[in-house]
């Protein structure tokens, strides 16, 4: 009987930690100023400046800002760095997170890509999933 017990044992471990491996971690709110700051370094800056740094909303705005100066400046290779990140937190966030990105990211670089331009199109056809659905639910709420 032992030596049955042992094989079963090591595959209950082997699919759990399988299934841990599927589940990402869930991104809060006190770890996206973290995210940001290491995956865009230029980032760090204008994130030192944000009054209640702690403030997940504020730190959506100067991403927000952040992307949308990298919009009029046409670097669109970071921008689409940007819309990743944003989709990954849009993703892989806790309802906090979510929201801010859905209240403040979108809503926010949405009023610059609303305006006709051809850069303006190109960078539409970045917005990566999560982001363009929410893109698209905000317009069409709007009635724009």
């Amino acid at each position: 009987m032992a030596m049955y017990g042992l094989p079963l044992c090591l595959i209950i471990i082997y699919k759990i930690k399988n299934e841990l491996k599927l589940k990402p971690k869930m991104i809060t709110e006190k770890e996206v100023s973290d995210i940001l700051g290491e995956e865009l370094f230029e980032i760090n800056y204008e994130l030192e400046k944000i009054p209640n740094s702690n403030n997940i909303y504020n730190i959506m705005q100067c991403f927000a800002d952040f992307t949308k100066k990298l919009i009029k400046k046409g670097d669109l290779n970071e921008v689409k760095h940007c819309f990743k990140l944003a989709d990954k937190m849009m993703k892989n966030g806790n309802n906090t997170v979510k929201n801010a990105v859905e209240n403040c990211y979108v809503f926010s670089i949405s009023t610059v890509i609303d305006i006709a331009s051809p850069i303006n199109e190109r960078v539409k056809q970045l917005l990566r999933h999560s982001l363009r659905k929410e893109y698209n639910r905000q317009v069409l709420s709007s009635g724009i």
